[in-house]
């Protein structure tokens, strides 16, 4: 092509926009329209795009430096397409093309704007409705007045702040300033930040009031810390004459990892950061002592916490059981159920203002004399409904288990047993409960403390956040973010997909960087959790996209190969975060409780450092350098649920199977089908796709097994959450769990068919493999059921022209996510609002009981990640 003497250098863009001719995207435009028509080639896809430049080039040959338009290109493409006897993906493509007008045009409303930018086509529809919905900022009167481009980089820029006040011309570590000037400088007003927005500089970046207003924050603490050698006045002055222009790259790797769908940080950072409430943390734990005044005051502090946007959990086994004796009344104690109802009350009426509900985990430890009480405590999903709950097994539980004797229950006050039960009994109790209404958890108190680096000095940790993943101490929080191991596929020259390594790597460190500036520049809802968290620094980098990764590489998630793969993968992340937060500790300093850790004796905080035959890497060496220099985050790995980030970013949820294949959402004007792409893709290839086979998958709970005509391979590979026996899902949160350092959020799906028994299996088997906790679901488990099948499937769509009853494709290809097709052929009854969201009743009657809707958009519930969530609108339980 270079022979070309007029070669067009730019091309002209629909909005006006002047960009850089790039022909890889002509050829991956038509192999995608060979793909659709069921012939992918990229050679042949190669040679036609040559031949549209060529006759481009021979059209302007009197222009030598002239700018051709989308639209031009995009007639020629249809053009040669047809020339060269590709009738059928001409075809396609003209399709393409319309339905992408369609798209654009759904977008420009939900974004409120006249043109989508490069930022905005990087998300698919459903994407940009949970960023409108969620987290997109609004005016007074409901509109969207942020784009996602302008989100993101606010998010960046914060999340980079950190960086400023760790320079050298910034930091010492030697007090320079006197603590008097500190009073002077406690606060920044807003009228002072307003003043100062758009004349502060990084690079190209400009900080808004909120970006001010939490570089004040930190700048504060560094000075109170004596870690300062310049004045705040001094500092604004530099910043507005740009003199931290090169933290200006820190900002455009954050940027770049986010708009690319590679990284997303959890929900209170992309809602937050940038903007008024500036917390980034997504989960706390606080601690309850048995008096009025404690819970009292923990139930004031959790208010403060869910104002802001964070989830809680909390231990009640301080709490004297239910009828004990109360000395200074002479009454009797109404038990740690009874004040749990108190928090699950205060927790209603507070999710009401903020952006999502309040979420919480209530704990008892498996030795309380309510023990029993609290294990029915949500019998049929009644009580408790802001609240997930767990048992926490105690370390001796499994010697009266194995010898069947009489375990003692202690009551907290006295410190001596009250009375004794069976712990094969209790055992019982706790699968028979999970059977029936899948809960209570279950959390094993020796496996979380076994790699728990501050037991010695801390004591056990007791606690977790609402999902179980997060291991916390009282008053510590957590950062989170996720990588989408899917957006690293790479594809060669013979179609062979594989992992690009180097990239992952990469996007690890970077994201790392990122949690781990959150830490330092989060507005903290409360002093002692601020003190806390940055004593122990833990953040908790985790992973989604898993399921899409695995189909994509043609890999069974519930095989042999694929546990193996699943393993190396979660070894590698857990190095690389390593190798950053020792970076960040030459840098910043370790955390600050290291002296107080293990890692000083050269021990690891995760099963696999203890298994030398299993390693990739020299985790030796690691941990003496560790022990020697220091570490910046005492964790740096959890897997956590992935909600409405993975919806965002396109890809499968956490490390969970892919859920469904094709599921729908029915509204007034029919059915919206939505299909994995990846096995679209498979099925385009094999001859197969059509609008059979749509209705045929939904119709088969979103699986391939039922599905007599589809190919053994291809039911092999495309195995979905209940295609997955319950073992093999306890195996995949075991492999996961030896390499994460805190814990791991996973549903353990069972059949509606499943025993008691067989639970039971699955609990002792996560026990045996090393979890730290294990959450089951046995399908129609749920009083008002959460129901699974065709009719009822869950996510949102739009609503396009009815074209003679048949499936209408609305699918996004650009953007990715799921594909999404209309048939409004099909009609249910909807009392509610047409499009699927809103507060009208939406409810559906089914032989099996009640349809559970989601409370905001009235989609369909599914259950995974440890939790109730919706496919559409990125709702859940726990978040």
């Amino acid at each position: 092509m270079n022979a070309v003497s007029n070669f067009p250098k730019q091309i002209k863009k629909r909005d006006g926009r002047i960009v850089d001719f790039d022909i890889a995207r002509i050829n991956a435009a038509i192999f995608k329209a060979m793909e659709a028509s069921g012939q992918p080639n990229r050679k042949a896809a190669k040679e036609l795009s040559e031949q549209i430049v060529r006759k481009l080039c021979k059209k302007h040959k009197k222009t030598p430096k002239f700018i051709p338009a989308i639209e031009e290109i995009q007639d020629l493409i249809e053009e040669i397409l047809i020339e060269n006897g590709y009738a059928k993906v001409a075809k396609n493509y003209i399709l393409y093309r319309q339905k992408r007008t369609e798209i654009r045009a759904e977008k420009q409303k939900i974004l409120n704007k006249e043109e989508i930018d490069d930022v905005d086509k990087r998300f698919d529809v459903n994407a940009l409705r949970v960023l409108a919905s969620r987290y997109l900022r609004r005016d007074e009167k409901g509109k969207v007045i942020e784009s996602p481009r302008q989100l993101f980089e606010r998010v960046a820029v914060h999340a980079a702040l950190p960086a400023i006040l760790y320079d050298s011309t910034v930091t010492v570590s030697k007090p320079k300033i006197s603590g008097a000037e500190i009073k002077k400088e406690e606060k920044i007003g807003e009228d002072e930040a307003a003043g100062l927005e758009e004349k502060l500089f990084i690079g190209k970046y400009k900080l808004n009031r909120f970006h001010i207003k939490g570089l004040h924050y930190l700048f504060v603490r560094f000075k109170k810390n004596k870690q300062t050698k310049i004045t705040w006045q001094k500092l604004l002055e530099m910043l507005g004459n740009n003199e931290f222009s090169k933290y200006e790259k820190n900002i455009n790797e954050f940027y770049d990892l986010m708009i690319s769908r590679r990284f997303m940080p959890n929900t209170p950072a992309v809602a937050n950061f940038g903007s008024y409430l500036g917390m980034g943390s997504a989960c706390f734990a606080l601690d309850i002592d048995d008096s009025i005044e404690s819970i009292m005051g923990t139930l004031k502090n959790a208010s403060i916490v869910f104002k802001s946007g964070g989830g809680l959990g909390y231990n009640f086994s301080k709490l004297r059981p239910e009828g004990d004796f109360i000395k200074t009344t002479g009454g009797t104690s109404s038990g740690p159920i009874s004040f749990m109802r108190l928090f699950d009350t205060m927790t209603e009426v507070v999710k009401q203002g903020g952006i999502r509900r309040g979420a919480n985990m209530g704990i008892l430890n498996s030795n309380h004399p309510d023990i029993e009480k609290f294990i029915i405590a949500k019998k049929g999903n009644k009580a408790l409904k802001n609240f997930n709950i767990s048992v926490l097994i105690m370390s001796d539980f499994w010697e009266y288990y194995k010898k069947n004797l009489p375990y003692p229950l202690i009551n907290p006050r006295t410190g001596k047993p009250s009375r004794y039960a069976g712990a094969r009994f209790l055992f019982e109790q706790i699968v028979y409960s999970a059977w029936e209404s899948a809960e209570p958890g279950v959390l094993f108190h020796d496996r979380i403390n076994e790699y728990n680096p501050f037991l010695k000095t801390l004591g056990p940790i007791a606690t977790t956040n609402p999902c179980g993943e997060l291991l916390l101490y009282p008053d510590e929080s957590c950062n989170l973010g996720s990588i989408n191991v899917w957006s690293f596929i790479k594809t060669d020259s013979r179609e062979r997909k594989s992992v690009d390594w180097k990239a992952l790597a990469k996007a690890v460190r970077t994201g790392v960087n990122f949690l781990d500036n959150a830490l330092d520049i989060n507005a903290f809802p409360l002093k002692p959790i601020e003190d806390m968290s940055l004593n122990t620094r833990k953040i908790g980098l985790g992973l989604m996209g898993l399921g899409d990764l695995l189909f994509d590489l043609k890999i069974p998630f519930n095989s042999e190969k694929g546990m193996q793969f699943m393993e190396k993968l979660m070894e590698f992340i857990n190095y690389h975060s390593k190798l950053e937060s020792i970076e960040l500790a030459k840098e910043r300093g370790a955390f600050p409780y290291f002296g107080k850790s293990f890692y000083a004796e050269g021990r690891l905080p995760f099963r696999g450092f203890d298994d030398k035959k299993s390693w990739h890497f020299d985790w030796q060496r690691l941990a003496k350098e560790i022990q020697k220099g220091g570490i910046r985050n005492s964790y740096t790995t959890v897997i956590a649920p992935t909600g409405s980030i993975s919806m965002i970013a396109g890809c499968s949820s956490g490390i969970e199977p892919v859920y469904s294949l094709a599921f729908s959402k029915n509204v007034a004007v029919g059915s919206f089908y939505f299909i994995n792409p990846i096995f679209e893709r498979e099925m385009l290839r094999q001859g197969l796709f059509d609008d059979i086979l749509i209705k045929d998958i939904a119709n088969s709970h979103g699986s391939t097994q039922g599905v007599n005509y589809i190919p053994k391979q291809v039911k092999k590979i495309f195995v979905t959450s209940h295609d997955i026996k319950p073992e093999d899902h306890v195996k995949t949160l075991a492999v996961f769990q030896k390499w994460v350092d805190s814990s791991v959020s996973k549903t353990n799906n069972f059949p509606a068919k499943a025993t008691m028994d067989d639970m039971k299996k699955s609990y002792l088997l996560a026990y045996e493999l090393g979890c730290k906790g294990v959450t089951v679901y046995r399908d129609t488990s749920i009083v008002d059921q959460v129901l699974v099948s065709s009719e009822n499937r869950s996510p949102a769509g739009g609503e396009p022209k009815k074209e003679d009853g048949k499936l209408i494709s609305i699918k996004d290809e650009k953007a990715g996510g799921m594909a999404v097709y209309h048939d409004p052929s099909l009609k249910i009854r909807n009392d509610g609002n047409n499009n699927g969201a809103g507060n009208g009743s939406a409810e559906a009657e089914f032989p099996n009981g009640k349809l559970v809707k989601c409370p905001n958009c009235k989609a369909d519930l599914v259950n995974q990640e440890g939790c109730i969530f919706c496919q559409v609108c990125g709702w859940g339980l726990c978040v």
